[in-house]
């Protein structure tokens, strides 16, 4: 292990990164439930092996933050406003517990610089992906409608989030140094591509924090010339940034010419790196590292009330602040903001997310979630912290200063292809800060994981039962699902079985007494007083009537 721990931990973390990545972005559950047997698993196949490293100060405290926010997760079943929500979150929240706690495992048998190169290889190659297909539609056989708004941000199917992975892989080559620096330039292109305001702010104070700590930061600011210089060339690409919805062909030859641009700018890193002439540069002093570090967070504050003013999200977190005061103990319960938004919006937009990691927690999970979370981050923190001297501390301590920042103001917990690469770098910081690294017994860990492995896979059986149309199928591995009986529901109707239609839409309101779609449906199938009341329930839940939610 000692020896094959370094490659062994760099495949399983370009696994990770890129299998959620081209995966929808880990967002729906089946995605997420791949992710979290392939994990769990991995880490019980480790610990039977090789056994574990015992947790130390910092990596147990990651460990205790996402093993007990999983838990206080499907816990909030007992409370919800939708209850089923709350295990589909729990199982969401467990992939990240599982990756945390696989690296944890592994101890400093695998080098922090092999995760972090595996994190780096995933994210690029799904940058990559991307900006092959938006930048040579034609040669990548690319439709020409766009049928849907994901589809630029293919694989992982939100813009805000692909442009994160992007700025993750950004800041950890920094680190990498050598010729890993040359995907600089596409990654700075597929940032400006996205035109993510939030990963900007985001990386750009997470650029300060690595300029602040690396002990070369003129070199640094010298390999960052030519990927702003990419940046530059696709925000001036106005067809490429924003393509015809009716013709997504129709701006391939701009894009082309930027693709031929950026291979230029790429293979002029190249030379920069390779004749190395960058000048080395020295530390920043603490003395004014401290300063300038206070100066960009209160100038990042200061402009967040004009960035945002007008933007959407204000009016997400309206909301959120009134789903907290009508349940400021124990929270609404995991999942339940797309609920409250469609009660209480006053537009007809629609979302499932507040856009805010820590608001949309606090008002789901009370402020024992929100310490759960908040303990979880800072043990990654803590652990890049201390690591600020090493060659790859300032890298991981970008890394975390910028999803941290991001997930304040969208909702990159959700999609488990952003998320998990995160916590991966975060237990990576905390496993190599921590002074100890003694193995754990198998009696303890085997059972944890074989538990988790278990419940993976009887999840992945209901939601891959559940996308392949066999609602009957998905029930048996998870009866609580109010969506799986509401598919059984319109498979009975669609044969003609009206009263095994009842029975399954009343089921699915009784799960989940806040679906307004399965009270609308209902409706359809009785008369009278029962007709009335479904009727007023589902106008109730959601006002502006049958809008979808993305």
């Amino acid at each position: 292990m000692t020896r094959l721990g370094g490659p062994v931990g760099a495949a399983g973390a370009f696994a990770l990164t890129a299998g959620l990545a081209f995966d929808g972005g880990g967002y729906q559950p089946v995605s997420f439930d791949r992710g979290l047997v392939g994990v769990s698993a991995a880490a019980l196949v480790l610990v039977v092996l090789v056994r574990g490293s015992r947790p130390g100060r910092l990596s147990g405290a990651l460990l205790a933050g996402l093993g007990l926010l999983t838990v206080w997760t499907a816990a909030s079943w007992f409370w919800s406003d939708s209850p089923p929500a709350a295990l589909e979150e729990a199982q969401r929240t467990a992939v990240y517990l599982a990756a945390a706690a696989a690296v944890v495992l592994a101890g400093r048998r695998v080098p922090a610089v092999w995760l972090v190169g595996g994190v780096a290889a995933g994210a690029t190659a799904a940058v990559g992906w991307n900006l092959w297909l938006r930048l040579a539609p034609d040669w990548a056989g690319r439709a020409p409608l766009r049928t849907d708004i994901g589809q630029l941000a293919d694989p992982v199917g939100y813009a805000n989030s692909i442009a994160l992975l992007a700025a993750l892989a950004f800041v950890l080559v920094l680190g990498l140094d050598g010729l890993a620096a040359v995907v600089l330039v596409p990654l700075a292109a597929e940032i400006a591509l996205q035109q993510s305001t939030g990963t900007v702010a985001a990386v750009a104070l997470g650029l300060a924090a690595y300029l602040l700590t690396v002990a070369r930061p003129i070199r640094t600011l010298g390999l960052l010339a030519l990927p702003l210089v990419g940046a530059l060339v696709v925000a001036g690409a106005g067809s490429v940034r924003n393509p015809q919805p009716t013709d997504l062909l129709a701006a391939a030859h701009t894009g082309h010419r930027v693709l031929l641009v950026l291979a230029l700018l790429t293979i002029a890193q190249g030379v920069i790196v390779r004749v190395r002439f960058l000048p080395s540069g020295s530390r920043v002093p603490a003395r004014r590292a401290r300063p300038l570090a206070v100066a960009a967070g209160l100038a990042a504050i200061a402009a967040a009330p004009f960035a945002l003013h007008g933007h959407e999200r204000v009016r997400y977190w309206h909301v959120a602040w009134h789903e907290l005061a009508a349940n400021p103990v124990l929270g609404s319960g995991a999942g339940t903001f797309a609920d409250w938004w469609l009660r209480l919006r006053t537009v007809p937009q629609s979302t499932h997310e507040a856009h805010s990691l820590y608001l949309e927690t606090l008002a789901e999970l009370g402020p024992l979630g929100l310490a759960l979370l908040l303990l979880a981050l800072a043990a990654g923190l803590a652990g890049a912290w201390r690591l600020r001297r090493e060659p790859l501390g300032p890298a991981l301590l970008a890394a975390l200063v910028t999803y941290d920042l991001a997930a304040a103001v969208d909702f990159h917990w959700e999609l488990a292809g952003v998320t998990a690469p995160a916590i991966v770098l975060a237990a990576a910081a905390a496993v190599h800060a921590d002074d100890e690294d003694r193995l754990v017994p198998s009696r303890y860990a085997v059972p944890a994981l074989v538990a988790l492995t278990v419940a993976a896979v009887l999840a992945l059986a209901g939601s891959s039962a559940l996308v392949a149309g066999d609602p009957q199928r998905a029930l048996r591995f998870a009866p609580y699902s109010s969506e799986a009986w509401k598919a059984l529901a319109e498979s009975r109707r669609a044969s003609g079985d009206s009263a095994g239609a009842l029975r399954a839409y009343r089921r699915a309101v009784k799960l989940d007494p806040n679906d307004w779609s399965a009270w609308a449906e209902l409706a359809d199938l009785v008369n009278g007083e029962p007709r009335r009341h479904a009727l007023a329930e589902a106008a109730r839940l959601n006002p502006f009537g049958g809008t979808t939610t993305p």
